[in-house]
């Protein structure tokens, strides 16, 4: 049996949990993206869309994801601002309960994360954060 595409899904769970989150809606304000223009005003986030692949154990069948979230931010001379971004992404969605419209969210992790300088000039920060997650449904 073929793994199931639950991705839409979570991603768009990711992209209202970042959006409700208090400390993140502090730093961002609405600003989540899953593109940015030339033109986006900084901070803000980028939610790529997700690696998938198959899930199957006995009486689940879904996906597991890989979820990338980007954080810019300009103006700092040092690394805590973007750390500070990046952990309030982590401490918003690792081992985040989230409702999915189909299925349900078996774990969602973070993995790791790694800060950039951006190349736009001094001050500017390009920070990843990656997440692994399960999403499946009862077969």
């Amino acid at each position: 049996m073929a793994g199931l595409d639950l991705s839409p899904g979570l991603l768009r769970a990711v992209q209202e949990r970042l959006l409700a989150d208090p400390a993140l809606r502090a730093l961002v304000g609405d600003r989540v993206r899953e593109v940015a223009g030339a033109r986006e005003e900084w901070p803000f986030l980028r939610v790529d869309p997700p690696e998938v692949g198959p899930y199957e154990a006995q009486g689940w069948r879904g996906c597991t994801c890989r979820l990338t979230v980007h954080a810019f931010l300009r103006g700092a001379r040092s690394l805590g601002p973007v750390q500070d971004l990046l952990a309030a992404v982590a401490a918003a969605l690792d081992e985040a309960d989230l409702a999915l419209p189909r299925g349900e969210l078996l774990w969602l992790s973070h993995e790791r994360s790694l800060v950039l300088p951006e190349p736009l000039g001094p001050g500017s920060w390009h920070g990843v954060a990656r997440f692994g997650a399960v999403a499946a449904e009862t077969t």
